[in-house]
């Protein structure tokens, strides 16, 4: 198999020495370091436009939903810093709620609203005026394959379009990163190729969109990220587990 040639240029992101407890309870430890780093950078493939993949391998209960709570600004790292380029991409700034799309297991869309009005809502956090929000989101309809489920209610969509629409919000409302939380988890085949071809329309509609996606299995991180993050937990001396998970 021959290797394909790429050179990274930009940084992306960068965490330094985070850390996130809960009251006396150590969830991540020192995640980002100079022994152990954790820094996404741009991704430049010859004749090629397309975005990157990460993937943060790890199992249940390492930390991962906590790590990508603190990458997306939900929740800050009680100790070290989070950083991503800011919207014009000239400066680097911490991160916080809305620079980073989240995109949940149980995608959590509005009862009350069609699909339509819920990504009106998710435009006004953007930076989009009124009249380009509606053209954007009209090419999202037809790129994602919704424009026939715009006046649905969320209990009219299968798990595959609210699924989308989830997308859809968080790429409306957010910079160029997607972080999933486990979006392979308890999927059949059909439903697992739909998610990957979801990654490739991200990857290829920027050259820096970034998707960072957690998960447990070795050969779905393999198969679709350019970079892996191993999330575990390190060992003393005495070969005890140290409190909190981290990259290892």
């Amino acid at each position: 198999m021959q290797a394909h040639s790429y050179e990274t240029k930009e940084t992306l992101l960068i965490a330094n020495n985070v850390s996130v407890s809960y009251g006396n309870k150590l969830i991540l430890r020192n995640v980002g370091t100079q022994n152990m780093p954790f820094v996404i950078n741009d991704i430049h493939r010859e004749g090629m436009f397309q975005g990157q993949t990460v993937a943060v391998l790890g199992r249940s209960g390492s930390g991962k939903s906590t790590l990508f709570k603190a990458l997306s600004g939900i929740i800050k790292p009680t100790t070290g810093s989070i950083t991503v380029p800011n919207a014009g991409g000239d400066a680097m700034v911490e991160v916080h709620e809305g620079l980073v799309g989240f995109v949940q297991q149980n995608y959590p869309l509005s009862r009350n609203q069609t699909v339509y009005e819920m990504l009106i809502d998710a435009s006004k956090q953007g930076t989009l005026s009124s009249s380009e929000s509606k053209t954007v989101i009209d090419e999202y309809l037809n790129t994602w394959g919704l424009q026939a489920q715009k006046n649905s209610a969320a209990c009219q969509l299968s798990g595959g379009q609210k699924q989308r629409v989830a997308i859809i919000e968080q790429l409306l409302c957010s910079h160029h990163y997607m972080i999933f939380d486990e979006p392979f988890s308890g999927l059949d085949v059909v439903n697992i190729k739909d998610v990957k071809d979801s990654f490739t329309k991200i990857t290829t509609s920027n050259e820096v969109n970034t998707i960072i996606f957690s998960t447990h299995d070795i050969e779905l991180a393999v198969e679709l990220a350019d970079l892996i993050y191993v999330i575990g937990y390190e060992k003393d001396a005495d070969g005890k587990h140290l409190e909190g998970g981290t990259i290892v």
